[in-house]
């Protein structure tokens, strides 16, 4: 019986150490899964990290060429107001130099009437 015992508890032991192994494998494949999901998040991280500074990167370099663009309608902007105030002017300038025209022609004709009646005047006073 002893012999009994001692193979039951030799077995116990056996079956112990090999619960025991069993239990230390699973134990090490978990920590190796948590390696390996701590090393995949920490990849994919780095990943929305690249693309989340490339993006940054796109956006600025879409900003400052809208800006540019802004900077070059302004100036467009300028340049055709500053043609429309030339063509006031011009306009202006055409229209007093055309006022003027009248006046001088208003006035020569003035002065041809008057010589006109004058010389009619005069004609009519010298006898025939």
């Amino acid at each position: 019986m002893r012999y009994a015992r001692t193979i039951l508890a030799l077995s116990s032991v056996a079956l112990l150490v090999g619960c025991s192994q069993k239990q230390a494998e699973i134990s090490e494949g978990m920590k190796d899964i948590d390696r390996q999901a701590k090393i995949q998040k920490e990849q994919v991280e780095q990943h929305a990290d690249v693309l989340k500074e490339r993006i940054s990167e796109n956006a600025e370099a879409q900003k400052k060429a809208l800006e540019q663009t802004a900077e070059t309608l302004k100036a467009q902007k300028d340049a055709v107001e500053d043609r429309k105030d030339r063509v006031d002017d011009q306009v202006k300038f055409a229209k007093k130099n055309i006022d003027d025209q009248v006046e001088t022609s208003k006035k020569t004709v003035d002065r041809n009437a008057e010589a006109a009646k004058a010389a009619l005047k005069q004609s009519k006073d010298v006898p025939q």
